[in-house]
């Protein structure tokens, strides 16, 4: 899995040394980030002029990445592999609680430096004064369509209850869906949430 949103020669440089230290017949990228696909593309492209077999599945988020990784399976053919993954992450709705860092009409109506932003897949669908409410409204609007698993992981700059708020509500709002949550403090997010 890459970490981050930031692309440079220094990521370059550390996924080429990577991939050719992996030592692994096959190896399956992972680029969590919707700015990172390209970069872990052309990675991708030079390990295979250097013989090695690398495949990337497109994630556009860490909750799709561990519903990918979570279907994986090292006994099955890599190719075969490679297409679960790829299905299982395509499969997972991401959404994203964020803070605005400055005034913008959105498809919800303007916002301002400061208010909590729910995005779907990438979409603004949500504005709110606090994180909590808009937790609650942004997993309100994930489980509409019905789901059996989430998953959360909390960013660096959630409020410490934010994953008992969360399961707390997903009790008693909606106790037929299994919940994994992680402190894992993420970048650049509030709270990031997969829906399968």
């Amino acid at each position: 899995m890459v970490p981050g949103n930031s692309a440079g020669p220094e990521l370059d440089a550390a996924l080429d040394d990577a991939l050719l230290e992996a030592g692994a017949r096959h190896v399956v990228l992972l680029p969590n980030g919707r700015g990172l696909t390209a970069t872990v593309e052309q990675a991708a492209g030079r390990a295979w002029e250097r013989g090695r077999e690398v495949v990337v599945v497109p994630t556009a988020s860490p909750v799709q990445g561990l519903a990918a990784l979570a279907v994986h399976d090292p006994g099955r053919r890599p190719a075969d592999d490679a297409v679960s993954m790829a299905e299982a992450a395509a499969a997972t709705r991401r959404g994203e609680l964020m803070v605005a860092r400055r005034a913008a009409l959105t498809w919800v109506g303007r916002c301002e430096p400061g208010d909590v932003l729910g995005l779907v897949d990438g979409e603004v669908v949500l504005i709110a004064d606090d994180v909590p409410s808009a937790a609650a409204r942004l997993l309100d609007r994930m489980l509409t369509n019905g789901a059996e698993i989430v998953t959360a992981l909390t960013g660096q700059d959630a409020p410490p209850t934010l994953l008992g708020s969360i399961t707390g509500r997903l009790r008693a709002d909606h106790p037929e869906v299994e919940l994994t949550g992680y402190d894992v403090r993420v970048p650049d997010a509030i709270l990031l949430v997969g829906v399968e």
